[in-house]
């Protein structure tokens, strides 16, 4: 049975065919350029479906976009990274289009997904997955399956207050988006987040204060879903941890710290392993097998 996986982003769409073995059988990419509305875009998606199953092989599609969304119903409800595109249901303008069932779900979930079975979370039965990118998304997955709450909104971890003193949001603080603006006031307007952590690497006094902020912050973030989902493992993903690796240790170490001593053997931090395919690996995995 062949799949198609779609990963929606603010920057970029991707599409991709597996087989049934999750192989990656074709994949094209093209920019989102989402501020020019959903009607382009919808075009383009419509012919990258085409390049990739020529022959309309698969039996379903399953997509990761940007939430928040109403999974159900296949709607964009009002993702902020996607202006023009609130309240468009997605779902069913591809549907009618290529006549085939069409899954959709949260970005990051779609990419827990993958990360659990396929990835670094691979023989785990409880994976909490963390993306940290321009935002800071999530997902988990208890025995090969997504834990999504009541209303399809659990695990939207970049939402949890981890500054009470602010009223700050994970996302808030510890975001790409957040190291970027502390970059360029430290360091210039042309500077990055990779100079942000490059100038603490190398002593810079104030770059320094920043990163210990951000494991401060995050690990009070990772320490708070242990006590209260008491996952297996974390898998770390996104362009901040995964052109970072060695922050892996500094936040294993601080939550060993803040949680109590009989649970510090569990804390176990991984690196997410599928890259920028995970979205389309896990947005195949929507797609039900139709015996």
């Amino acid at each position: 049975m062949y799949r198609i996986g779609i990963d929606i982003g603010a920057t970029n769409m991707r599409v991709a065919l597996f087989n049934d073995a999750y192989q990656l059988m074709e994949r094209v990419e093209q920019k989102t350029e989402a501020h020019l509305g959903v009607a382009q875009a919808l075009e383009k998606l419509f012919d990258m479906i085409q390049q990739v199953d020529p022959n309309q092989f698969a039996s379903g599609i399953g997509i990761g976009a940007p939430g928040p969304l109403d999974a159900a119903q296949g709607i964009i409800l009002d993702a902020p990274n996607l202006p023009g595109w609130h309240g468009f249901n997605l779902k069913e303008a591809i549907f009618k289009r290529f006549g085939k069932p069409v899954f959709l779900t949260n970005d990051a979930k779609v990419a827990a997904l993958a990360e659990a079975k396929l990835g670094a979370g691979k023989g785990c039965h409880t994976v909490q997955f963390i993306t940290v990118s321009t935002g800071v998304g999530g997902g988990f997955v208890h025995c090969g399956e997504l834990f999504s709450g009541f209303h399809g909104h659990a695990s939207e971890v970049g939402n949890m207050i981890v500054d009470v003193s602010g009223g700050n949001t994970l996302e808030e603080v510890c975001s790409g988006t957040a190291l970027l603006y502390e970059s360029k006031r430290l360091l210039g307007n042309e500077k990055t987040a990779k100079d942000l952590f490059i100038a603490a690497r190398n002593h810079h006094p104030e770059a320094e204060g920043i990163v210990e902020r951000w494991i401060t912050h995050f690990s009070a973030g990772l320490t708070s879903m242990i006590q209260v989902l008491d996952p297996e493992i974390f898998v770390l993903g996104g362009a901040v941890m995964l052109r970072n690796p060695w922050l892996i240790k500094l936040l294993t170490d601080r939550v060993e710290m803040l949680v109590y001593e009989s649970m510090r053997s569990n804390v176990k931090l991984r690196l997410a392993s599928l890259g920028e395919d995970a979205g389309l690996y896990g947005a195949a995995m929507l797609v039900k097998r139709r015996d």
